[in-house]
């Protein structure tokens, strides 16, 4: 409490009260009203710090570990240490989902809806394609990070100019999963916010008209994103943070990490959804 850190002498406090007790009284009420004048400004100063967190700021400041598909696992037979920890990582990590999840609803008193949320985020991941493909950025900044927008406007910067470009998404080649959930703590702020990181396994096609030639391409690809999203829990509002890849087969857990230059770092790096990741292989491809 405010009052019980300030030090008052009694026998110079009755000395001063009997002598000048009028003006005391008038002292004590200045003193009364600056000190609640003071704890309003403070409580005010607070709120406004609170309101003023924009999650649009928020990012993939740690590496998250992403379990390896099966197709990159290495030969039981040849690496089986190996490929018994990678089992015991994957376990791990569903064992933590699980427990982030818990934990949020506990401290939270929110249930997550998690059907709603993935739909969200598949609109947002197919609108941000969608718009970056006509360079038309701005429409979708409500839906990214800062990191995610500033990459965009330097790729577009790079996109053919005598081209049109269009994106589509054919088909999704298996259910979009949750691959990672984990419950942000915010200083100064309820717990209302996760990070969720989906796996999209999609064929996507993308049509190149040339506007000098008149000629018209069109490519299809199957592409694999882990794309992770800020979902908040009071509005279901999801925000796109940046995307992640795939853990090699010996790849450790990640460690928690408090410098915030790495968590800079690791947020303008993530940021850009259109890096091309390093492959993986499997470890007997890169024995032979």
């Amino acid at each position: 409490m405010l009052f019980s850190c300030i030090p008052i002498n009694r026998t110079v406090f009755h000395a001063i009260s009997s002598t000048t007790k009028r003006n005391g009284l008038i002292y004590s009420r200045r003193f009364i009203s600056n000190t609640k004048q003071l704890m309003n400004n403070a409580a005010k100063t607070e709120e406004n710090r609170t309101q003023q967190l924009d999650p649009r700021h928020l990012g993939i400041a740690q590496e998250v570990y992403i379990p390896t598909q099966w197709s990159n696992m290495p030969s039981i037979f040849l690496h089986p240490i190996v490929y018994a920890k990678s089992i015991v990582r994957r376990i791990y990590t569903l064992g933590m989902n699980t427990i982030q999840v818990a934990l949020f609803r506990y401290q939270s008193g929110l249930k997550p809806n998690f059907v709603l949320w993935k739909n969200s985020a598949i609109e947002t991941y197919i609108n941000v394609n969608k718009a970056f493909a006509k360079k038309d950025i701005m429409s979708i900044k409500p839906s990214v990070s800062i990191w995610v927008e500033e990459t965009l406007k330097e790729r577009a910067k790079q996109l053919p100019k005598n081209a049109v470009l269009d994106w589509e998404l054919k088909k999704f080649n298996e259910v979009p999963k949750l691959i990672t959930v984990q419950a942000l703590m915010i200083p100064g702020r309820p717990l209302e916010y996760l990070q969720i990181v989906y796996k999209f396994n999609t064929k996507q096609r993308l049509i190149k008209f040339n506007k000098e030639s008149g000629k018209t391409d069109t490519l299809d690809r199957d592409v694999i994103d882990y794309t992770g999203f800020l979902i908040d829990a009071n509005t279901n509002d999801v925000i796109l943070l940046g995307t992640v890849f795939e853990s090699k087969p010996d790849a450790k857990l990640p460690q928690n990490n408090d410098n915030v230059n790495i968590a800079i770092k690791n947020m303008k790096i993530n940021g850009d959804i259109y890096r091309l990741p390093q492959p993986i292989g499997t470890m007997d491809s890169k024995k032979k």
